[in-house]
């Protein structure tokens, strides 16, 4: 784990590997993605067959394998593409609708994360 450059950013991005599912708001299909990190206003999502940017998604995904899925809509910022820059193909998604309790469940999350890197 680790902090991502927040240059452009509001909140840090802890680097993690959270599995889920995310759509268009134009689509029915759902298509299954990892997430590589995460903050409590957005997330860098990995995928072959990114959205442009400016598409607005739901993600769906567990902070752990007890919990109920986080639903979450954003806005896809940025891309990229497949052998693109070498790094992992996908979007960098910034939320936008959040429920209170997903916040809260977000926030305790990273917080566990942070201390887990700081004294685990």
């Amino acid at each position: 784990m680790g902090f991502e450059d927040t240059s452009q950013r509001q909140s840090p991005r802890l680097h993690t590997r959270l599995f889920g599912v995310f759509r268009r708001d134009i689509d029915i299909d759902e298509t299954e993605v990892m997430m590589l990190n995460l903050s409590v206003g957005g997330a860098f999502i990995r995928t072959e067959e990114p959205c442009p940017p400016g598409s607005t998604i739901t993600l769906r995904f567990y902070l752990d394998e007890s919990s109920v899925p986080l639903s979450v809509t954003g806005e896809v910022v940025w891309l990229r593409r497949p052998g693109q820059n070498g790094g992992d193909p996908g979007m960098g998604v910034k939320f936008h609708v959040i429920t209170d309790d997903a916040q809260r469940q977000l926030r305790e999350y990273l917080a566990r994360m942070v201390e887990d890197d700081l004294f685990g």
